[in-house]
């Protein structure tokens, strides 16, 4: 049976926005043999497409599954209600977190944030994706217009702020995700990964065996509802436990040596 392939981003298909000559072939080769490859990561379009393009994958799921495309047709589009944007955003500036607003098309940024990501773009100069982040205008230039776009918020919390106090900020349509108690993220609480991939199964008749590879906590929704699950060998034991399969390191081929193993190759 032919397959959907779900592939997150950093730790899975590439490392610091590069893909392992291996991972390309094995694409490559995959779509030869008419099997279906998507992106499926938590960024949203304007912060991945341009290095995704070159890869020509059959489509991409950006923004936690809140923005879908076959190609370049738009599947599902559906970003933060302007008014919750709004309200959230003015809440956590008020108790000192600070926020990056994601848009589809456009990203802005406060203070907090920016330092944040200064420091840690100090520590590691090489990340591309973070280098990007240095460049972005403050919350307070934008439009109107950004307020439709906006798919998610990144948190950051260097002030050390209760996590219960930031969950109160939270609207009923959002979701927050932490990453231990320094970050974390708002998304729309109707889409994650696992969504994307039941919308792209569903949009595709049913007529295909899906298969989701990833390597972190963000990944568990893909993991639950995909018929095959894979954790790349660089990720941690506990998100390695929920999977079907656990194949090498990004570094030692893990993309090529799981779509052989799966007979995808």
């Amino acid at each position: 049976m032919k397959k959907l392939i779900f592939l997150d981003l950093d730790g899975t298909l590439w490392n610091n926005e590069k893909v392992p000559l291996s991972a390309l072939s094995a694409i490559l080769q995959a779509k030869k043999n008419g099997h279906k490859i998507f992106a499926n990561t938590g960024r949203t379009y304007c912060e991945a497409i341009t290095s995704l393009l070159p890869l020509q994958l059959t489509g991409h799921c950006f923004s936690a599954g809140s923005e879908i495309y076959v190609g370049d047709k738009t599947i599902l589009f559906d970003p933060l209600p302007a008014h919750s944007v709004k309200k959230m955003t003015s809440y956590l500036l008020k108790h000192h977190v600070g926020v990056s607003m994601e848009g589809s098309h456009r990203v802005y940024q406060d203070p907090i944030n920016h330092s944040c990501f200064a420091k840690t773009i100090a520590e590691d100069a090489n990340n591309e994706a973070l280098r990007r982040f240095m460049i972005l205008e403050d919350i307070s230039q934008a439009t109107k217009e950004d307020y439709n776009q906006f798919m998610k918020i990144f948190l950051c919390n260097p002030n050390g702020v209760d996590i219960s106090t930031i969950q109160k900020g939270v609207e009923p349509d959002s979701e927050l995700t932490m990453f231990g108690l320094d970050s974390g993220e708002i998304t729309n609480a109707k889409h994650n990964k696992g969504t994307a991939i039941q919308t792209l199964k569903q949009y595709f008749n049913n007529a295909y065996e899906t298969v989701a590879l990833g390597d972190s906590e963000n990944d568990l929704t893909m993991f639950d509802v995909a018929d095959i699950s894979v954790a790349m060998g660089n990720a941690k034991k506990e998100i390695q436990e929920k999977t079907d399969f656990v194949t090498t390191d990004i570094s030692d081929n893990g993309l090529q040596y799981a779509f052989e193993k799966l007979g995808i190759i």
